[in-house]
């Protein structure tokens, strides 16, 4: 196998938030300040944790805006959360093949494994790393490193999966390979901005990459 551990991004990448994430922060701000963000407005803080965009578009009132943002998340989040096609099957393969798998995300931990849930991908993550166990998030490499760490992996025997360009950032300033997923949402151009090393057109691609049958 070329890699013992592969590591994923999970919103945008092996499960659809989009709809839930645009519509949670359309919601928070039109209560608040009587109108709806974009969805570009939106998509540009997309792989960075939910502070930095409420800090950004309605500073002064992060927590007030956090707790309505969570509230309606939570109360909607299996309703418009979508799945990806080949994504479960993939998922199985390569844990069946005996590859190392960990969640890194943004989110909370307890929501990104409900997420999990959902497509019953959950028994097949044994390290899930949610933006409370770091102190520096994606870009910077902590929270990859903290996967690494628990996977008792090396940077050189694992890739990185993600949407965004702060995924395949914090990804490369640990030392581990990166790939960029086709079916993002952000502008394609900013993700190939930063140089990565594989790009998966479907998520079956991984197989190939990592030298497994499809």
């Amino acid at each position: 196998m070329k890699f013992k551990g592969v590591l994923f991004d999970l919103d945008g990448t092996l499960i659809d938030t989009s709809n839930l994430i645009i519509r949670s922060f359309q919601h928070t701000f039109n209560l608040h300040y009587g109108r709806p963000l974009t969805p570009e407005e939106v998509y540009a803080f997309f792989g960075k944790p939910l502070k930095a965009a409420l800090e950004h578009y309605g500073p002064g009132k992060v927590e007030e805006l956090t707790q309505t943002y969570r509230e309606f998340n939570l109360a909607h989040h299996d309703q418009l959360t979508t799945g990806f096609s080949g994504v479960p099957e993939t998922i199985k393969t390569l844990y069946n093949a005996g590859i190392l798998m960990a969640i890194v995300t943004s989110k909370t931990k307890s929501t990104a494994i409900r997420g999990l849930k959902l497509f019953d991908m959950d028994k097949y993550f044994s390290v899930v790393i949610g933006h409370e166990e770091c102190q520096k998030h994606k870009p910077e490499p902590e929270p990859v490193l903290l996967a690494l760490e628990k996977l008792n992996l090396a940077p050189a025997d694992c890739l990185m999966l993600g949407d965004s360009p702060f995924d395949l950032i914090s990804a490369r300033e640990a030392g581990v390979k990166t790939a960029a997923v086709r079916w993002t949402e952000i502008a394609w151009d900013s993700l190939l901005a930063e140089n990565p090393d594989y790009i998966l057109h479907t998520i079956e691609d991984l197989l190939t990459i990592c030298e497994l049958e499809k």
